[in-house]
């Protein structure tokens, strides 16, 4: 870092100016590309969201083991005793 502002300031001035220059062009030769990313985007999260729905929509087992020993918690004393 160099010990003077001025020089500090002005290399960042600098890159900064180049940076902003250069992402421009870029943006001029994709601009035609950024509506039908917004909508491949958009068509993505509908997706993601309609197979959210479906996932939420389908019923959970009834003989899953967590909800059988909540049901049940005198079950397994009795199953311990000679």
């Amino acid at each position: 870092m160099p010990r003077n502002r001025f020089i500090y300031v002005g290399v960042l001035v600098v890159a900064a100016s180049a940076l902003l220059y250069i992402g421009g062009q870029i943006i001029r030769t994709i601009e035609w590309f950024l509506p039908w990313s917004a909508g491949a985007g958009v068509a993505l999260i509908l997706v993601g969201l309609f197979i959210e729905m479906r996932k939420s929509s389908k019923p959970t087992p009834v003989g899953s083991g967590a909800a059988t020993t909540e049901q049940n918690p005198t079950a397994s004393q009795t199953q311990d005793k000679p």
